[in-house]
This record gives structure tokens, sequence and C-alpha cells, in this order.
């Protein structure tokens, strides 16, 4: 099987709160779609693998997704070894996605930004011929990252304007991350009362930013072609 875009999350929720409007966008125009997450977050501070792993079903479903899995490799620790690189590799030649889509270089979760550099890295080797596996060589065509806690100047912007409340959803599916129950969870960045409205503030911004309701914000460290600027602009 091959999937058209497959994004990557450090945990379970990353790719929802980064890139779901992109997921589902993607997928009504009739693309394949993945995630990936390369954690069960087994050491956040409210809720547990299990709890995860259900809440990870339910969005899954509710982004439409054709494939995700889960590499288990360690929550708080992601390193770029050989180990933790040839698990990435193995996944890129097997499903051999068009898009990869990650989380951004700076962020303040040192996963997030460990996750970066793996990928990255394992993406170059995955299109080495001579670096045998069971499946044959392949190397994305195209890396974009998705933006989480820290802003950057983005590449493009994509609307999503059709896709947020169910991207809204999805990233509620993770109620042991997102909700705060009273004396029996923790208090996180993540459950706090503003961090929803941070997400959904931002899709608004970026929305702002290209004449539409709701937008998430790229950056790729690649030229952009644009053979027509004349057209392309006419959002503006």
């Amino acid at each position: 099987m091959s999937i058209d875009a497959l994004a990557f999350g450090a945990h379970p929720d990353d790719a929802e709160l980064g890139c779901g409007g992109l997921l589902l966008k993607l997928k009504a125009l009739g693309y394949r779609t993945g995630v990936i997450d390369l954690t069960e977050a087994e050491l956040s501070t409210n809720g547990d693998p299990p709890t995860r792993q259900k809440e990870t079903e339910q969005a899954t479903e509710l982004l439409k997704l054709d494939i995700r899995k889960n590499l288990k490799l360690t929550d708080c620790n992601i390193t770029n070894d050989l180990e933790s690189r040839m698990k990435v590799i193995d996944i890129v030649r097997q499903y051999r996605p068009s898009l990869a889509i990650i989380p951004y270089k700076a962020d303040r979760h040192p996963d997030h930004e460990n996750s970066y550099k793996l990928l990255k890295d394992s993406f170059f080797a995955a299109g080495l011929k001579k670096l045998k596996t069971e499946f044959p060589e392949y190397r994305p065509k195209a890396v974009i990252c998705y933006m989480l806690n820290y802003g950057f100047q983005p590449s493009f912007i994509v609307d999503i304007s059709d896709y947020h409340e169910q991207k809204m959803k999805a990233c509620n599916a993770f109620k042991s991350q997102l909700y705060r129950q009273p004396g029996l969870d923790q208090p996180t960045y993540i459950n706090s009362k503003f961090f929803q409205d941070y997400v959904t503030g931002r899709d608004k911004c970026y929305g702002l930013k290209i004449r539409v309701e709701h937008a998430e914000p790229y950056y790729i460290e690649d030229d952009i072609s644009i053979d027509d600027p004349v057209s392309f602009f006419k959002y503006l």
C-alpha cells in the first residue's frame, strides 16, 4: 500500500493538533493519508497507554486515515540512533509517501525537536540504494513541517475552513490530555482552558492572512515553484 501523505508525530495527538485540517482536506481530495506516532506518550502527566490507544483509535476514525501505526520509541527520549532510524526507514520504504509532514525543528517539547532531526535523517537514508532492508529504497518527494508550540514564518498556508470543526473533534478525542477533571488530573500546558483557544485562534489568525476562516501554516526547506503568479495570487 502506498500513502500519498504521511504525517509523523512524536506523540498521539501531535498530528491532530498540527496538521489535522490538512489531512482531512487531502483525504477529501482523494488522497490516501496516514499518521505514524513515534511513541505511546507513556510518560504523559495524565492518562496511560491503554487510554491513549483508545483515544487514538477514535481520532484516527475522525481523521478518516488509511493507516496509523506506532513505532513505540521511548517517550521523552527520542534519539537519533541507528535503531530508531531503521524503524522510520522501514515505514517510509513500505508506504512510499509522496508528502511527509513532520514537526517543526524548534518547539518547547524536546521530543518534537528531536523527532524532526530523526525524521529528516531517516528520510535521507531511506533513499540510499546500498542500505538494504525488506523494502526497496525510497525517499519522500517533499517534506513539510507543521506548527505546534513555537511559531515560524510559513512557506505557505493551507485553507482548512471546511475541515476545522472536524479537526477539533479529532483533537478533542484525546480527552485525557485536553480536558482537566478537577481533583483527578494534574494541570498541564495542554489541558489549560486556554490551549484549545490557542489552537483555534492560530487557525483563525492564519486564515485571516489568506482571507479565509481557518488555515494551517507550513514550512518547507525546498524552493517552491509557481508557474502563474497572476492566477496564484488571486486569493489576495
